[in-house]
C-alpha cells in the first residue's frame, strides 16, 4: 500500500498543474451545490414549514349559513384529522360597533369578532371565557393595552329606528401574536358570541340584560374548523361536502405546497446527482486518458516486479486524492460563506438562512469518495491490459 501511495502522490506532484485544474473543477461544482443545499436547510425549509404548519392555512372556511347541532360538533371533535372547531354565529353579528379603552381613552370601531375557546391554533395565548378575550396584536396596540386591562365592547341595533347600544366589560387575557393573525380581532367565547347576537336578533333582550347568561341555542349558523395537517384538509372537506356543508379551504394552493414540499429534497436530489454525473464522468475520462499517458511507465514498473494489484491502486489514490482533497478545499470555502450569509442576510424572524450539520460534511466526504473509487474503475480495467513486455516493443 505504500508503495502505490509514493508513485501516485509523486506523480500528482509531478503533474501539479493538471491537478489542481481538476481540484479548481471540482470547487467549482461542489461549493454552488453546497451553498443550495445550505439554503435549502436554512430559508427555504423554514418558509416552507412556516407556511406548513401555519394554522391560518389549515383552516376549513363554512360557506354560508347551516342548522350546525351538537352531534355535528361531537363527530367532528372525534375526528384525528380534525385539530380544532367551535361554533360560530352569522357572519352578520360577528363584528362589534366598537372596542373602547376607557383608561387610554382610545377606541377602534367596527372590530371583528371571533369566537374562541380552549385549543384555538390562533389564539394559542389564554382560554377565552365569558366576560375574557384575547386581543390581536394590531388591536392591542391600537387600544394600547396589555394582558389583565379591562375594555369595553359596544354592540348597537336598530329597533323601531331608534339605535340601541350595549357595552360589556372584557378582561384581556392574552395578546395573539402578529405571525398567527394580522388584523384587528377581538377573540371571545362562544357564549358572548350568540348573547350579541341575541340582542341584535331578539328584541325581547334589552341593553341591561343582554349579556347574562342563557341556554345555548340547539343549532348554529357556522364553525370555526382547524385540520391537523394540509394533508387532511381534502378529505375532510369532502367528507363535510358528503353531508351538505359546503367549505372552502383558505389556502387556496393547498395540493401545490403540499407537492412542493414533498418534491424540494428530490428536486435537490436530482440536481446534485445531475452535477455528480458529470464530474463522474469527467473524472473517469480523465484518469482513463491518465493510463493511457502512463502505458509506458506502468509496463516498466510491471516489469520491475510491481504487482498487478499495487498497480491498480495507483489511479483508485490518485483519485481519492484529488477528490477527497477538492472536498476539503471547498469546505475551507463554503463553511465562512455560510457564516458571512448568516450574519449579513439574515432577515428579522430568522435564526439563520443557511447551514450545513455534521451529518452533511459526512455525506460530502462520503460522497466523495465513493465518487472517486468508482469513477478510477475505468482506469483500472485499462491496466489490466498493460503488460510487462510493452515497454520493451515501445522502446
Amino acid at each position: 500500500m505504500k508503495l502505490p501511495l509514493f508513485l501516485a502522490s509523486r506523480e500528482l506532484r509531478h503533474d501539479w498543474q493538471a491537478a489542481a485544474c481538476f481540484i479548481a473543477a471540482l470547487v467549482g461544482v461542489l461549493a454552488p451545490l453546497l451553498i443550495i443545499l445550505a439554503l435549502k436547510n436554512g430559508a427555504i425549509d423554514a418558509m416552507l414549514g412556516r407556511l406548513v404548519e401555519d394554522p391560518a392555512n389549515r383552516e376549513l372556511i363554512a360557506i354560508g349559513t347551516g342548522r350546525h347541532d351538537a352531534d355535528f360538533f361531537k363527530k367532528l371533535t372525534a375526528r384525528d384529522d380534525v385539530l380544532f372547531v367551535t361554533p360560530a354565529t352569522r357572519s352578520i353579528n360577528a363584528q362589534a360597533n366598537a372596542v373602547r379603552n376607557r383608561q387610554a381613552r382610545k377606541l377602534v370601531r367596527k372590530v371583528v369578532l371571533i369566537p374562541s375557546a380552549a385549543g384555538d391554533p390562533i389564539s394559542t395565548t389564554a382560554n377565552v371565557a365569558p366576560g375574557v378575550a384575547t386581543l390581536s396584536t394590531r388591536l392591542a396596540d391600537e387600544l394600547e393595552v396589555a394582558p389583565g386591562d379591562t375594555i369595553e365592547i359596544r354592540i348597537n341595533r336598530r329597533l323601531n329606528n331608534v339605535v340601541e347600544t350595549a357595552t360589556q366589560d372584557v378582561v384581556v387575557a392574552g395578546i395573539v401574536p402578529a405571525e398567527n393573525y394580522g388584523r384587528s380581532a377581538l377573540f371571545i367565547a362562544v357564549q358572548d358570541m350568540v348573547a350579541i347576537e341575541r340582542f341584535r336578533d331578539d328584541a325581547s333582550v334589552t341593553a341591561e340584560d343582554w349579556a347574562e347568561p342563557r341556554a345555548m341555542p340547539e343549532t348554529f349558523a357556522s364553525f370555526r374548523l382547524y385540520t391537523r395537517s394540509l394533508a387532511d384538509i381534502s378529505a375532510l372537506e369532502k367528507n363535510l361536502a358528503a353531508q351538505g356543508v359546503n367549505v372552502r379551504p383558505r389556502a387556496q394552493n393547498v395540493e401545490l405546497l403540499l407537492s412542493f414540499q414533498r418534491n424540494l429534497n428530490l428536486l435537490f436530489v436530482i440536481i446534485a446527482a445531475l452535477a455528480v454525473i458529470g464530474f463522474w464522468a469527467a473524472m473517469a475520462s480523465n484518469l482513463r486518458g491518465a493510463v493511457e499517458r502512463q502505458r509506458t511507465s506502468l509496463s516498466l514498473l510491471h516489469l520491475l516486479g510491481l504487482t498487478e494489484s499495487s498497480r491498480r491502486l495507483i489511479p483508485v489514490t490518485q483519485s481519492v486524492i484529488l477528490v477527497l482533497g477538492g472536498v476539503f478545499i471547498t469546505l475551507l470555502f463554503v463553511l465562512p460563506s455560510i457564516v458571512f450569509i448568516n450574519r449579513f442576510f439574515t432577515p428579522e424572524g430568522f435564526e439563520r438562512i443557511a447551514w450545513l450539520g455534521p451529518q452533511h460534511l459526512f455525506g460530502t466526504f462520503v460522497l466523495g469518495l465513493m465518487t472517486a473509487i468508482t469513477a478510477s474503475m475505468w482506469a483500472v480495467l485499462a491496466i489490466k491490459e498493460i503488460k510487462s513486455d510493452e515497454v520493451l516493443r515501445t522502446s
